[in-house]
C-alpha cells in the first residue's frame, strides 16, 4: 500500500512538472519600455470571460484566410480589470493585426480600428499565453511600481505563432500603455 501512494505522489509531481514546463512556467519574462504602433486591426468585440477569446479570434483568422490575407499576429486588446469586473462583463477586442483594412464589406459583428503609437511597457513571454495572468502580469506590475509608471489604457497582448509544428514557437507581447 505504501508504494502504491509514494508511486501516485511520484506520478502527480511529475505530471505538475511536465506541465508547468510545457507552458513555460519556468521561462523568463523581458520587460522593457518602447514606443509601438500604430497597428490596424481587424476584430470583433466580445463580452464574457478572457479566457474564452480564442474562438472569437479563430472566427476572424478564417473570414482573413478566405480574403487572401493570412493573420500572422492576432491580437486582443483587453479593456477591464478581471479583479474589479465580474467576468461576464469582461469587454475585449480581439482579432487580427492587419497590414491594411480590408475594402468592401465586413460580416456584421467585424469592425476595422487602430492601436495607437505610443509609450508601452513591452513583456515579451514565450510560453502559453493562458499563465500570462499568473506570469506575466505581476512582474509587470512590479516593473511599473519600480519605475514609477502608471498604466494609462487597455492591456494589449499580441501573439504570434512561428510554427505549429515544434513545441514553444509562440511568443506573446504584452503592451502596457503608460503615461
Amino acid at each position: 500500500m505504501k508504494y502504491i501512494i509514494v508511486f501516485v505522489l511520484v506520478a502527480i509531481t511529475s505530471f505538475g512538472l511536465f506541465l508547468a514546463n510545457y507552458l513555460g512556467a519556468f521561462k523568463g519574462v523581458d520587460i522593457s519600455e518602447a514606443s509601438h504602433g500604430p497597428y490596424q486591426t481587424v476584430y470583433i468585440e466580445h463580452v464574457g470571460p478572457y479566457h474564452k477569446v480564442n474562438k472569437v479570434i479563430e472566427k476572424v483568422e478564417k473570414f482573413m484566410k478566405s480574403q487572401g490575407a493570412p493573420c500572422a499576429r492576432t491580437f486582443g486588446e483587453y479593456m477591464d480589470d478581471p479583479q474589479v469586473v465580474e467576468e461576464a462583463r469582461l469587454r475585449s477586442k480581439v482579432g487580427c493585426i492587419v497590414e491594411t483594412h480590408p475594402a468592401g464589406q465586413l460580416p456584421e459583428d467585424f469592425k476595422t480600428g487602430d492601436i495607437p503609437q505610443r509609450k508601452y511597457v513591452v513583456a515579451v513571454f514565450t510560453g502559453s499565453p493562458g499563465i500570462g495572468p499568473l506570469k506575466v502580469y505581476p512582474r509587470v506590475n512590479d516593473y511599473m511600481i519600480k519605475q514609477n509608471l502608471k498604466q494609462s489604457g487597455a492591456v494589449i497582448e499580441i501573439y504570434e505563432i512561428h510554427s505549429i509544428t515544434e513545441k514553444n514557437a509562440m511568443t506573446t507581447t504584452y503592451l502596457f500603455p503608460v503615461q
